[in-house]
């Protein structure tokens, strides 16, 4: 497991963000090995995730972020993991989740458990 995916998973239980998922694609995709994506109950929380990831990434992790202005659906991008906080409305609305049911889901316990 790559070593910031403890540190993500953990950031986003910080922020109380609802519905942390975790979803594996090592053996799938050439391009990442993880996508998490979570819910936020307003576009504030969606905002504060940006300041939080970067305060708690080591400062030599190329990122780039996507969607920051409207604070509805944030994408970070940081190689191996891509991350998407969503607000809850949105993210019920698209329900991208449909998109990885054959892929394993790994249990915040197991990855909190990395740290």
């Amino acid at each position: 497991m790559t070593e910031l995916l403890p540190i993500v998973v953990k950031v986003m239980s910080d922020l109380i963000l609802k519905d942390i998922r975790i979803y594996d694609f090592k053996d799938v995709s050439p391009y990442y090995d993880y996508q998490v994506i979570a819910s936020a109950t307003n576009e504030r929380q969606v905002g504060a995730s940006i300041h939080r990831l970067i305060d708690a990434l080591p400062k030599d992790v190329p990122f780039k972020i996507e969607g920051k202005s409207e604070n509805r659906w944030i994408l970070f991008d940081l190689g191996n993991i891509i991350v998407h906080v969503m607000h809850q409305e949105t993210r019920e609305y698209y329900q991208i989740e449909k998109l990885f049911v054959e892929r394993k889901q790994l249990s915040m316990e197991g990855v909190l458990g990395e740290l």
